[in-house]
């Protein structure tokens, strides 16, 4: 029996941010949390009741523990964590402005020590013992090396017979897209799953505006699995089998941020729980409904109140 249901790798920030509806410039004190795409998978999966594990490298300092401390507050096994005693911790100001504002965000992420990671770093063993592992696009865009790293941890999970998926997770404000489309192409067909918002997919490889096209033009270029969501509509996906897809219902939106996170989350705990392609998609979108209606990326809501959103009894999603 693996270790873990599922590892996943990539930097997670501090996060400041005044209260809402301030502008940062005006504030005087800040709300101190931390998120990252990779750890809010992992942490919404073990809320779930399966086992995962994260690994990054942090700053042996206050800051570093504590944010250690709160993903294993979450279930999360962080003993694969590599500490460095130089680098420092990213950071990142968000800012909540009602309409017609919307959010702000700001990185400060330089020289991390998440940015350093290189492939001698990777947990080879606690990767062994996982039935998945998972990363997205942000983390090769942080640095030559966390590329190579990224590249690393696919090819030994390949070579050893454990499931990948990787979610684009297109950030502009850390490449240009003519630079992120050549080098994520590569870990794309690496991949058993990936992830692409249909918007990625037409601005970065000028695929079909048309999501179930997209799907199929995606899958025909990368081969495994291809999942496609649009916000608040259907999600396609496409296999070496078939095109199936989940319908979608509108959602009383408090804050979209999380919200990609947590349909990857809900995807992989259908897939880890054995639940067809179709069925886990469907826990995908529940999970994110429930981010979008409470501030921040984690989803606190437990696995009871999302079957109970996915299978009926006052559902949003529609069967």
């Amino acid at each position: 029996m693996s270790q873990y249901d599922l590892i996943t790798m990539g930097e997670t920030m501090l996060r400041l941010s005044p209260a809402p509806n301030l502008y940062l410039e005006q504030a005087k004190q800040l709300d101190m949390n931390f998120a990252g795409a990779e750890s809010n998978v992992a942490s919404s999966v073990a809320r779930l009741g399966l086992r995962t594990a994260w690994f990054s490298s942090l700053p042996n300092n206050p800051l570093g523990r504590a944010c250690a401390n709160q993903l294993r507050g979450h279930g999360v096994d962080t003993s694969a964590i590599h500490w460095s005693d130089e680098a420092r911790m990213g950071t990142y100001y968000i800012e909540y402005g009602a309409p017609p504002r919307g959010i702000r965000v700001w990185y400060d992420r330089k020289d991390s020590a998440a940015s350093q990671m290189t492939p001698d770093m990777l947990p080879l063993d606690a990767l062994k013992q996982s039935r998945r592992f998972h990363v997205t696009g942000i983390t090769p865009a942080l640095s030559d090396s966390c590329y190579a790293a990224t590249q690393a941890a696919l090819t030994f999970c390949q070579e050893n017979g454990i499931t990948t998926s990787f979610d684009i997770n297109y950030r502009s404000l850390l490449w240009d897209a003519p630079t992120a489309a050549a080098k994520l192409d590569p870990l794309c067909k690496q991949a058993d799953m990936v992830f692409v918002a249909l918007r990625d997919a037409v601005n970065l490889w000028g695929m079909p505006n048309d999501i179930e096209k997209a799907s199929v033009v995606a899958h025909d270029r990368w081969g495994g699995c291809v999942i496609v969501p649009n916000g608040s509509d259907d999600v396609f996906a496409t296999d070496d089998h078939t095109t199936v897809s989940v319908e979608n219902s509108p959602v009383d939106v408090v804050d979209r941020i999380g919200a990609g996170d947590a349909f990857a989350a809900g995807t992989l705990y259908g897939l880890l729980s054995e639940m067809p392609l179709q069925e886990a998609m469907r826990y995908g979108l529940g999970l994110s409904a429930l981010v979008l209606t409470t501030l921040g990326d984690l989803v606190y809501a437990t696995r009871e109140e999302l079957e109970q959103l996915v299978l009926g009894g006052g559902s949003s999603l529609r069967r």
